[in-house]
């Protein structure tokens, strides 16, 4: 059934030896079918998986499609239905749920034009070297060497019937842009075709990274002596923890929890979770936290990494480890006495900013206590959320300041913290519309559950532009928890899990927030007004 151009792509593609046992995932599309349908050709005792994910009408009727091509070709068939909740992030949880059905060694349909485009999306999420090497070649990957349109042609030629997936044509998803986009545009700006260029750009990139771990491995053969790591150059060294972490489990999954993964599926360390592991190798650092709350610490030459406590240990009701003598008993940032500037009351009981910041300063719109309360409800809301799965908090400089400081110590969680400085205001006391990233994110963001920590939203723009912006990188989830919301302002639809205050439309300073960087160590929130500040 299948022809002489079957045998001809064979010769390109990288199937085990004849009579190994070879498990295909089968979507019902084209490129799966072909996988299918080459396998048999190699001679592979083949067995063929179908995972519904019941994301749209009619994919049930899928496996049906994919039942009767393995009968044809006479392969083994299996079915599998997995759930996935609508949010964000789709198309990477259902990616890991299908993962979660199939054998670690299942065989995928991914062919050179998905090379080419994993290399591209690797690159925009700003990657390495092992990002650029892409999928490797490979039992894995057998069909890496041959392009899309030749997977469909077989499949004609075959009379394989296929299901097309729509969802391969929303924009929402950056494969897909890139895919129907920028590839386009590379071919015509180019004036070829980029697909076979970046694959081989992968094949060398590959290569090259595999001679470095071979490298790595040779000059630090025990990445835990922290003298070898110091001495080492800084490319080997880093590939040097990043082994010695994948090895211990002491990753994070594409959630940030620790890692059950084996060896190279787990999660791979970030490269700021690298340099700090570095720098506590060279001495400049005692320890470091990891994602997934590993720690790694220096003692005696060595490193250590200790896994995080068992999540048992949070549980409602679990033993807790008596304090030990003398330790410092812990205390909520809210329950810290402060001493308050003065303020001033006018005959109305209007509380007024203290005598150092009038005129411009006026009357309060929220004061310190208000804020202290609130800060801690959303602090226990969070812990409640996300007590299974702490998030990453990303606070936006440099507004949020204050409120990031005291919303993190109201979280009882193990959260991981970064900054981003955006801008749309400069000096003005309205904002541009135009938003400029002026210090971007170190932490790796796939998989993750982040929360925005802003400090006020009026216009929403800034706040939908850079939802989009962390959304490309591959989150599990984006929340927003803002301090402040003007009422009446926002130009955008805007689902805001976290909301301390709104508050009237018009310029506010005070707990974090400026005027042309004056007034953010306000201990409340005030109004502003220019006009009197330049009449000052």
């Amino acid at each position: 059934m299948i022809g002489d151009a079957g045998a001809r792509l064979l010769r390109r593609c990288t199937f085990p030896p004849a009579g190994s046992a070879l498990t295909c995932a089968v979507s019902g599309g084209p490129d799966s079918l072909a996988l299918l349908a080459l396998a048999s050709l190699a001679g592979c005792r083949v067995r063929a998986v179908h995972v519904d994910h019941g994301l749209r009408e009619g994919s049930a009727a899928e496996a049906g499609l994919v039942a009767q091509a393995a009968a044809r070709l006479g392969a083994g068939f299996r079915a599998e239905r997995v759930h996935v909740a609508p949010g964000p992030n789709l198309e990477a949880r259902a990616r890991a749920a299908r993962f979660a059905v199939l054998p670690p060694d299942v065989a995928t349909g991914h062919t050179m034009d998905d090379q080419a485009e994993t290399v591209l999306c690797n690159l925009l999420r700003g990657t390495g070297l092992d990002g650029l090497a892409g999928m490797k070649a490979g039992p894995q990957h057998p069909l890496l060497g041959i392009r899309r349109f030749e997977a469909r042609a077989l499949c004609e030629e075959s009379g394989l019937r296929w299901a097309e997936d729509p969802s391969n044509e929303d924009p929402r998803y950056l494969r897909n842009r890139v895919r129907h986009e920028l590839l386009p545009m590379c071919a015509d700006v180019a004036g070829r075709d980029p697909v076979p260029l970046l694959a081989r750009l992968a094949a060398l990139a590959a290569s090259d990274a595999e001679l470095l771990d071979a490298l790595a491995s040779e000059i630090v053969p025990d990445p835990s002596v922290a003298a070898d790591l110091a001495r080492a150059p800084a490319p080997l060294a880093g590939r040097a923890v990043r082994r010695w972490l994948r090895a211990l489990g002491a990753t994070s999954d594409a959630g940030g929890r620790p890692s059950v993964a084996r060896g190279p599926d787990r999660h791979p360390p970030s490269l700021a979770e690298v340099r700090r592991v570095l720098a506590v190798a060279s001495g400049a650092a005692v320890s470091t936290e990891l994602a997934g709350g590993w720690r790694v610490r220096r003692s005696k030459g060595r490193l250590t990494a200790a896994a995080p406590e068992q999540a048992s240990l949070d549980a409602p009701g679990a033993p807790r480890r008596p304090a030990a003598q003398g330790a410092r008993t812990k205390v909520s940032p809210m329950q810290v006495p402060t001493q308050m500037p003065m303020q001033g009351r006018e005959p109305d009981g209007t509380v007024q900013a203290p005598s150092w910041a009038r005129p411009a300063v006026g009357r309060l719109i929220v004061s310190a206590d208000e804020i202290a309360a609130k800060v801690a409800e959303l602090g226990k809301r969070i812990t409640e959320d996300f007590r299974n799965d702490p998030p990453l908090l990303v606070g936006v400089l440099k507004g949020a300041m204050l409120f990031m400081s005291d919303l993190c110590r109201a979280i009882e969680l193990p959260v991981d913290v970064d900054f981003m400085a955006v801008s749309s205001y400069g000096s003005a006391t309205q904002s541009s519309g135009v938003v400029r990233i002026v210090k971007d994110l170190d932490a790796e963001l796939t998989g993750r559950r982040v929360i925005v920590v802003e400090d006020i939203i009026d216009s929403g723009l800034t706040l939908n532009y850079l939802r989009r912006y962390l959304h490309a990188r591959r989150p599990e989830t984006v929340d927003v928890c803002a301090l402040l919301v003007k009422e009446g302002e926002q130009r955008v639809d805007l689902d805001l899990r976290y909301v301390g205050f709104t508050i009237p439309s018009e310029f506010v300073v005070g707990y974090g927030l400026d005027a042309a960087e004056r007034y953010r160590n306000l201990a409340g929130v005030h109004a502003f007004d220019a006009g009197a500040e330049h009449a000052g």
